[in-house]
């Protein structure tokens, strides 16, 4: 069959590299891809719904399967099924579970899910008099998408005042930031929990762990994630159970009920595990980036198999099957450089996940330990002259492979060591557990 990947970075490269390995796949595209992941995969600059559906048409793929959350809220899934292509994902109405923190809140209130108390605000005065009232600290959240990086982790209520005015009188995240959630800041575990699901059954994949601050211990400001590992020191059927339990079935099955609306896809959850009780910081209607990256190559199911057991609705008909291998994601950034032009230095761009410089030569990608480690490529450009160049904020993923944790990190950390850019900049604590 033939498979159409909807991504551009690291996570699209690492489910387009898990169907090139998919014994019942002959051809992978990947739209719009990078210039680093056209080393492996077809890449078709596709980028809007129509385009997509498009480039699908004149390719007549077999599959179709979204990385990021914006196709999937601006209604792909919906604009294939007029087609009958097969595609997996979430429609447009279920894919508010993302698109909107206050919804996905307010029916986990409703239906009994764990959630943090909370409360939703549109005017900011009156969510700084609730900040104001309040004897806890608090994480400040845009209600809208904001690439991951608009929730705000407060530990000070200045620290909570201030984030209400970046995200509502600023409007650093646009639109996004309209409305917000504010809820108390749950200190315990915090773990990346997915499951495929046909809308009904549900199939748990393995637990990963994010670091989503930009700097080592958990510094600095939220980013889209910095790295991650898995399997996680927790994963095992007694956590599985109790998240599904708890928090998954309950927020599929009680959406479908209220909306009358199945949720088929991924569903990722961000749990705060504090007791027993694992509470749900939020859901995503997709697989998360950096966890996709270790996650995926644990796979040993064909994930064609799967996404079509999603789509056909026979989900419980076949068990998944997972490596127990260790994998651990360290993400290289674009950090602090100087901008030039005409000879002439123009300032300091901070780097990632402030404003980043681009443009700049990526070396020692040859020098990679094959196959114990893999490079997902996430904001890689290409030049006549430079070849390589960083195009984003985080540019490569480089993830090792071990049959321990140490080892898997030691992987990792001793060819990300080969990588040279400019202003490369890059945690040196993921995975020191």
């Amino acid at each position: 069959m033939k498979v159409l990947v909807v991504d551009s970075g690291g996570r699209g490269h690492s489910i387009a590299w898990q169907f090139k390995n998919d014994p019942n796949v002959k051809e992978v595209i990947c739209a719009p891809g990078n210039a680093g992941i056209a080393k492996e995969i077809r890449c078709e600059n596709a980028r809007t719904n129509e385009e997509i559906l498009a480039l699908a048409k004149k390719e007549k793929v077999d599959l179709v399967f979204v990385g990021p959350e914006s196709p999937l809220t601006n209604g792909i899934v919906d604009l294939f099924a007029k087609e009958t292509i097969p595609i997996v994902g979430p429609v447009k109405k279920a894919s508010i579970l993302e698109g909107s923190k206050a919804y996905a809140k307010l029916l986990c209130r409703e239906l009994g899910v764990p959630v943090a108390e909370f409360e939703v605000f549109e005017d900011p005065d009156a969510a700084k008099d609730y900040i104001e009232s309040l004897p806890y600290p608090v994480v400040v959240k845009a209600d809208g998408l904001a690439q991951g990086k608009g929730s705000l982790v407060c530990s000070t209520t200045d620290e909570a005042l201030h984030a209400v005015n970046q995200l509502m009188v600023e409007r650093v995240f646009g639109d996004s930031g309209r409305k917000v959630v504010v809820e108390q800041r749950l200190f315990g575990t915090e773990i990346s929990f997915f499951v495929f699901t046909d809308g009904n059954a549900i199939a748990a994949m393995p637990v990963a762990q994010d670091y989503k601050r930009a700097f080592d211990n958990d510094e600095g400001m939220n980013t889209g994630g910095m790295g991650s590992y898995s399997p996680h020191r927790l994963e095992g059927e007694e956590l599985t159970r109790l998240v599904s339990e708890k928090v998954a079935l309950p927020l599929i099955q009680g959406f479908r009920e209220k909306e009358n609306c199945e949720y088929k896809g991924i569903l990722y959850m961000g749990l705060m595990l504090v007791g027993d009780t694992p509470y749900l910081l939020e859901a995503n209607v997709r697989f998360g980036d950096p966890e996709a990256e270790v996650i995926l190559p644990r796979l040993k199911t064909p994930l064609s198999d799967i996404s079509f057991q999603i789509i056909r609705g026979v989900l419980s008909d076949r068990e998944v099957e997972w490596s127990r291998d260790y994998y651990c994601d360290v993400v290289a950034a674009a950090g602090r450089t100087r901008q030039m032009k005409n000879g002439k230095s123009k300032g300091w761009y901070p780097g990632y996940p402030s404003r980043y410089g681009k443009g700049h030569p990526i070396s020692g990608l040859d020098k990679i330990e094959n196959p114990d480690c893999k490079i997902f490529f996430a904001g890689v450009g290409i030049s006549e002259r430079k070849g390589f160049v960083t195009d984003g904020g985080r540019v490569l993923h480089v993830v090792g492979r071990g049959t321990t944790l140490r080892e898997a990190r030691e992987v990792a950390y001793r060819n990300i060591k080969k990588i040279h850019f400019e202003g490369i900049r890059y945690r040196t604590d993921i995975g020191r557990e």
